[in-house]
Order: structure tokens, then sequence, then C-alpha cells
């Protein structure tokens, strides 16, 4: 049996228990949608959504399904709620201090931390307002945590398209090396954004030569080293 119809051997359930719903061109549109889904995690979140839903589940809630099932079986761990990564910010803070409380976070919750943690600063002394530092905190973890869901959807999405995976990993390449200073953005005389190398300039070993501290005769001695 090929994956093609081990896919429609997984979906064929939702025939079953949605006969009046689920048409020919409907199962077909099912299974062409979601053929790069394992079909042993797909047969499984097919049972798991017939037990739960009152309706045929749309393409997108088996993807959601397939997508829980994926993360429960290959132990990823979930992301805290932004209540319990409060608290743990708080208890970092309070039992490390200031200095190296932000050592002991990691991930979402240390990159929302680091937005509020002059606040914890004893320098600012009674200007610390704990309700208005949480709740910028959770704002800004509820946006994040939408923004990693949002990636980590795009990113299974693709990870069967070699086309966007190249394009994908040569962005990421572009991005790196503009952090990294190699790139640099710069504006065109139409008012386009482009990406350009970075101009480097050539390390003059003379010049070198001439600001060291050195003795002369020594200097001299590395100039017909170096061909100078």
């Amino acid at each position: 049996m090929n994956n093609k119809e081990m896919i429609a051997q997984s979906l064929s359930m939702l025939q079953i228990a949605w006969s009046t719903d689920m048409t020919k061109e409907r199962f077909k549109l099912y299974c062409t949608m979601l053929a790069d889904i394992n079909p042993v995690t797909l047969t499984q979140a097919v049972a798991n959504v017939i037990n739960r839903c009152k309706f045929l589940p749309s393409i997108a809630e088996l993807r959601e399904e397939c997508s829980a099932l994926s993360a429960y079986v290959n132990a990823h761990e979930e992301l805290p709620t932004p209540q319990s990564a409060w608290e743990r910010v708080i208890k970092c803070a309070s039992t490390y201090g200031y200095e190296h409380g932000l050592e002991h976070l990691d991930g979402l919750t240390l990159k929302c931390a680091k937005s509020i943690w002059s606040s914890f600063n004893p320098l600012m002394g009674d200007e610390y307002n704990e309700a208005s530092c949480r709740a910028q905190f959770i704002k800004q973890y509820e946006q994040e945590e939408k923004r990693e869901m949002h990636r980590q959807r795009m990113a299974n999405s693709i990870k069967d398209n070699h086309v966007l995976l190249k394009a994908r990993e040569k962005a990421e390449k572009e991005q790196a090396m503009i952090m990294s200073g190699q790139k640099q953005i710069e504006m065109t005389r139409a008012g386009n954004l482009v990406e350009v190398a970075k101009e480097t300039k050539p390390v003059d070993l003379n010049e070198i030569l001439d600001n060291a501290d050195i003795p002369e005769k020594g200097k001299a001695l590395l100039r017909q080293a170096i061909g100078g």
C-alpha cells in the first residue's frame, strides 16, 4: 500500500462517521491537502476528532490535531502559561537578584523578561510597580507566543516543499550576514531597500607598524619579513 492509499484509508473513517457531509469531491480534497502527514499520526488524529467533534472537522482542525499529537509523541515541551512564566520571573528576581536573575531564565520567558528587568534594579527604589510589570510581561508573552506558534505552523507546512525550504535557508543565511555586519541594507535612488555586501577596509600592515610601540629596529625587521 503506497502513501496515497494509506492517507485515504486513514480518512475513510470520516466517510463512515459523516457520510452525508463527506462527498467524493470533499474526500479527494482532504486526501490531497493532508497527503504530507504521516498516515499513522493522521489515523490517530481522525479517531480523536471523531470522539470529540459533533460535526465534520475541517482540514485545519485535523492539521491542528496532528500537530498536537506529533508534539506530544516527540516530547516537545509545551510553552508555560503566561502566568506561570511570570511567577518564574518573580522567583528568579527574588532568589538570584537583579544582577544574576536573567541567567536562570530561558526561551520565551527570558526574551519577555528582558523588557521589564530594569524594574528589578534596586536603584529604581519605590518606582517598581508589580501590577504594571506583570501586565506588560503577560501582554508581550502572549504576542510572542502567537508568533512562535505561527512560525512553527509555517515550518511544518513547508517541511516537504524543497523549493520553499531552500528559499527559507537562503533568507536565514542572508539575515545572519546582516546581523554579523557582513551585509548592510542600503536605499537605491528609486527608494527601494536592497542588501549589499559591506565594504571592508583592507588591513594596512605598514600603518599598524608605524603606530606600534616597538623599537625602530624591530619595525624594520618586520617590514622586511612582510615585504614592506
